[in-house]
C-alpha cells in the first residue's frame, strides 16, 4: 500500500507538470516527485541526472517505502480493531518524517548550489 501511495504521488507530479506549464508547474511537480522518490536528493538529482541514477532512485525508494509500509502495519496491528483510517493516520505520521528528510535534502542542495 505504501508503494501504491508513492506511485500515486509520482503520477500526481506528472499530471501537474502537464497541466501547469512553466516554472510553477515544474517546481510543484518536482516536489511531488521527491515526495514519491525521497532518495533523489541523496543521489544528487536534479543537479546530476541520468537513467542509472533514476533507476537507482526508483528501486531504493521502493524498498524504503516497502519497509515503511511494514513498520506502519506492525504499529497498527498492535490494536485489536483497526481499519484503513488508522493505517492512513500512522502512515502519514511515519511518512511525514521521510518527507521532511527529503525536503531537508533539497534545501541543503539549494544552499550548496548557491540559490539562497
Amino acid at each position: 500500500m505504501a508503494i501504491g501511495c508513492s506511485v500515486g504521488l509520482w503520477l500526481l507530479g506528472v499530471v501537474f507538470s502537464w497541466i501547469i506549464s512553466g516554472p510553477k508547474g515544474g517546481s510543484v511537480a518536482f516536489v511531488l516527485m521527491v515526495m514519491a522518490l525521497p532518495v533523489m536528493p541523496i543521489l544528487g538529482m536534479p543537479a546530476a541526472g541520468g537513467t542509472a541514477r533514476l533507476l537507482v532512485a526508483i528501486s531504493s525508494s521502493a524498498v524504503l517505502w516497502w519497509i515503511l509500509g511494514q513498520v506502519v502495519a506492525g504499529r497498527v496491528t498492535k490494536r485489536p480493531v483497526v481499519g484503513w483510517r488508522e493505517w492512513l493516520r500512522e502512515f502519514f505520521m511515519v511518512g511525514l518524517g521521510l518527507w521532511i528528510g527529503a525536503a531537508g535534502g533539497l534545501l541543503l542542495g539549494v544552499l550548496v548550489l548557491g540559490a539562497f
